[in-house]
């Protein structure tokens, strides 16, 4: 479809104009739509009249919400947005590229007929148990029915999965025994202080049942549909292009897009090694840093005291040196991650945008399982590294992606807090680690070794996304360029390369720092002694997470394509 960047201009003096106002009656009638159609999600956004629904993943149902989608998307396109002020441009250009790409995945991608992730995902209970939004009488109620909408989201998943992608069919597997672990040794610990006995005992049936369903589903992935997967995730070029469009407003030629990703790629090695060569002194190999570095990290059994000590210095930086302002002073809470979502090595666990009551955000960070032999913990603890850590704490944490989340609750519409781009959302924390080392330590070279180890990762996410999706790349091709480019141990290099089977829009870690660093950029030589650091970051903020490109226009006003 037409990029609507490129024909006008968001008018900031046209308040209430009927343009406007019509668009606020389709904005609610969209959100409400959404809601009632992904109502799990609804339930983490802290809208809690949807606890304890699942959504209908019915192929009828999907059919049902196409048509929705086309007619809204029919409807937006009657309202002329050169009539429309800022914040209304705003919510139409949100609104216009989530429901396009939500139609592109139903319609193109197909995603619930070859990717069993999503419907593991769905039956995360943890907001029912980790906020305490509610009485725990009135949680667990909705825990109940949320576990008796167990069996059909499952039967869906047998019926939708016609295409099933051999590399995700493993990740759910694990992803479901994870859940069955959670569902039997954590849930009923949760549900201790619960007085009505009659409601504890139609929870632990409940439990009981959801672990059998969960028990069979795993058993079929396993043993059924494993047999049937193909090795045929590609996108191609095509989608892959269209995908980005509709989802980031990014039009641009896959070829530059690879030439992008290889030179950021080419930029950082370079700099990594120097780095390395300077910290192992003359005559030192720099592959002997970099082995000495993977070796420098927490005991397992330590991981999350140092992780919190970390994300508590940081913060006090982000303070007091005003870097970006913080709208709440609240602090997020390191734990360790839940066996149902251990297939990250951290996570940032936030509380919704509409959440009124339990804002408690949890820092996930996985430590190596207790059973596994030595040099598997070995291998696992070299995603800990100290020099690591600490982007990992920037992007996860401060600034990244819980004080991102202080921000959205003060978004300027329903729309900017409740959707947000991927781009944005990884591109701000992935940002915040090269921000983060030029402002407070410049000089510190391990610091300067994790920030580009993490920059070196994502920018094979980068490559390894083209290439799986628009150029015939295998993942054991792409494992080997996440150990030869990204230096990954072989197991955590095969799963990066896995992932890239089933998201293909994690290039987007790379593409949306690229997309802001060139915003602040621009900006910073237009205004020039005038240019504010904290005042830039906090207007990137003040909109929510939008596709970059609108956000450039409402900062720059330029009509570009090339935004990287």
């Amino acid at each position: 479809p037409p990029n609507p960047l490129q024909s006008f201009t968001p008018k900031k003096h046209q308040m209430f104009s009927p343009a406007s106002q019509e668009l606020h009656t389709l904005t609610n009638a969209y959100l409400h739509a959404y809601c009632e159609t992904y109502p799990h999600v609804a339930v983490w956004l802290g809208f809690h009249e949807y606890d304890g629904r699942l959504p209908n993943l019915s192929r009828r149902a999907q059919e049902a919400r196409r048509a929705d989608l086309h007619r809204f998307l029919s409807d937006l396109e009657r309202i002329d947005p050169a009539d429309l002020d800022e914040r209304a441009w705003l919510d139409y250009q949100v609104m216009r590229h989530e429901a396009l790409f939500e139609v592109f995945a139903l319609t193109e991608w197909r995603k619930l007929e070859r990717d069993p992730i999503p419907y593991l995902e769905m039956l995360d209970v943890g907001n029912y148990i980790l906020r305490a939004y509610a009485p725990l009488e009135v949680r667990a109620r909705a825990l109940l029915a949320h576990l008796r909408g167990v069996p059909a989201i499952l039967s869906c998943l047998r019926e939708n999965l016609t295409r099933p992608m051999r590399p995700a069919v493993g990740v759910a597997a694990r992803i479901g025994k994870g859940l069955i672990a959670f569902l039997q040794d954590d849930l009923p610990g949760a549900l201790a202080g619960l007085e009505d006995g009659a409601l504890q005992a139609e929870l632990d049936a409940a439990i009981q049942d959801a672990v059998q369903e969960v028990e069979a589903a795993v058993s079929w992935l396993e043993n059924d549909l494993a047999s049937r997967a193909t090795d045929d995730f590609a996108l191609g070029a095509e989608r892959f292009a269209r995908m980005l469009v509709l989802s980031e407003g990014v039009n641009l030629p896959l070829e530059r897009l690879r030439e992008v990703a290889e030179a950021d790629l080419a930029r950082h090695k370079e700099a990594f090694l120097e780095t390395a060569a300077r910290l192992g002194g003359p005559g030192r190999d720099p592959n002997e840093v970099i082995a000495e570095g993977k070796r420098r990290h927490p005991a397992p059994e330590d991981l999350i005291s140092e992780v919190r000590r970390l994300v508590d210095d940081l913060r006090r930086t982000v303070i007091a040196r005003g870097i970006v302002s913080v709208p709440y002073d609240e602090n997020c809470i390191v734990a360790e991650t839940p066996p149902f979502l251990r297939y990250a090595f951290a996570m940032m666990y936030s509380s919704g945008p509409f959440e009124t009551v339990a804002r408690e955000a949890y820092y996930y960070v996985t430590p190596p399982e207790p059973d596994w032999p030595p040099e598997k913990v070995e291998e696992w603890m070299t995603a800990f590294t100290y020099h690591s850590l600490w982007s990992t704490c920037v992007h996860e944490a401060w600034p990244g992606h819980y004080l991102h989340g202080l921000h959205t609750r003060n978004a300027p519409s329903a729309v900017t807090k409740a959707f947000g781009s991927y781009a944005f959302t990884e591109g701000w924390a992935h940002y915040c680690e090269q921000m983060m080392w030029e402002t407070v330590c410049p000089d510190d070279l391990w610091a300067r070794l994790g920030q580009l180890s993490e920059a070196l990762l994502r920018d094979v996410r980068f490559v390894c996304a083209l290439g799986l999706h628009t150029a015939g790349m295998t993942v054991e091709e792409a494992t080997r360029r996440f150990g030869e480019d990204a230096f990954m141990e072989p197991a955590t290099a095969e799963e990066e390369a896995i992932r890239g089977t089933y998201d293909p829009q994690y290039l987007n870690y790379t593409l949306g720092k690229l997309m802001m660093l060139k915003l602040r950029e621009d900006v910073r030589a237009r205004e020039g002694d005038r240019f504010d650091l904290r005042a830039f970051h906090d207007r990137v903020l003040s909109y929510g997470a939008p596709p970059i490109p609108v956000l450039r226009r409402l900062i720059w006003g330029a009509n570009e394509e090339d935004v990287v």
